[in-house]
């Protein structure tokens, strides 16, 4: 998951600025929803990540037995 995180920073500062800056067009909402989901998606992977690189700090801190 931590491979998209670029993915879904780029998708959620483009559509955010389609769906947020005021312009009116037909996908408004549409664009607003991806938005949305690309955030929850951007925020998961940059989790992953956090979580992912503590478990492999705390696998090299134990001694090999």
């Amino acid at each position: 998951m931590k491979n998209y995180t670029f993915h879904f920073l780029v998708v959620t500062v483009i559509s955010a600025l389609l769906g947020f800056t005021g312009l009116e067009f037909p996908g408004a909402t549409v664009v607003r929803l991806i938005c949305l989901f690309a955030g929850i998606g951007l925020m998961i992977s940059c989790l992953d990540a956090v979580i992912v690189s503590r478990k492999q700090r705390r696998a090299k801190k134990k001694p090999q037995v």
